[in-house]
């Protein structure tokens, strides 16, 4: 499986889990000057994939500035939110939670957000009231999962020859944290020692 789809199944569960409007997610350009939304599920989905956007503007933006996760109840009293690139989505959000995706050195390589999550009545609201902590945190756990797909890939991409079928393996080592990267970027090199030779 690519990246791309890998990352399209990640937003969708995402979003059902947190009974979202929406979820999606961008990555940093190769210079780290901005964000590009590879991946989105729900409402604007289609609007929001290839969007460029300057790293520091939009929610996406500022987390992706800071490193840190952001919980934001009510866009309309956030001057950081970007409504031009919402209202072009043709879906504008009342809230938002979002969260960096960060490489082993703790630089941010994306952003995932999620669009007006879905609460009953006995559970938290954004901006203060109880959960919303819970909610980063768990969102915060995800990204970093979202991290280990996008950081595989990079290792996948530089060592050519790699069979398709170790990647979700290879995904699920990277998720265990730095010693599953180390192993799986052995194996990768393995793997790929082994078919230049079969070659």
């Amino acid at each position: 499986m690519t990246m791309a789809v890998e990352l399209q199944a990640a937003v969708s569960v995402i979003r059902e889990l947190f009974g979202a409007a929406a979820c999606s997610c961008a990555l940093a350009t190769e210079d780290g000057a901005a964000l590009r939304f590879v991946a989105a599920d729900g409402a604007g989905a289609a609007g929001i994939i290839g969007v460029t956007l300057p790293v520091g503007r939009g929610i996406a933006g500022w987390v992706a500035l800071t490193g840190q996760p952001i919980a934001v109840g009510d866009v309309s009293r956030d001057e950081r939110f970007a409504r031009d690139i919402a209202e072009a989505t043709e879906y504008v959000p009342t809230s938002i939670l979002a969260a960096p995706l960060l490489d082993p050195e703790g630089e941010t390589i994306g952003v995932i957000e999620v669009l007006d999550p879905l609460r009953g009545d006995d559970q938290s609201a954004l901006g203060g009231q109880r959960g919303t902590g819970a909610e980063l945190a768990a969102l915060t756990v995800l990204a970093s999962q979202v991290s280990s797909v996008v950081r595989l890939s990079g290792m996948v991409d530089s060592v050519p020859g790699v069979p398709p079928e170790l990647v979700p393996a290879l995904a699920a080592l990277t998720s265990m944290g730095d010693g599953g990267v180390r192993l799986a970027r052995e194996v990768l090199e393995s793997a790929a020692t082994y078919v230049r030779g079969v070659r």
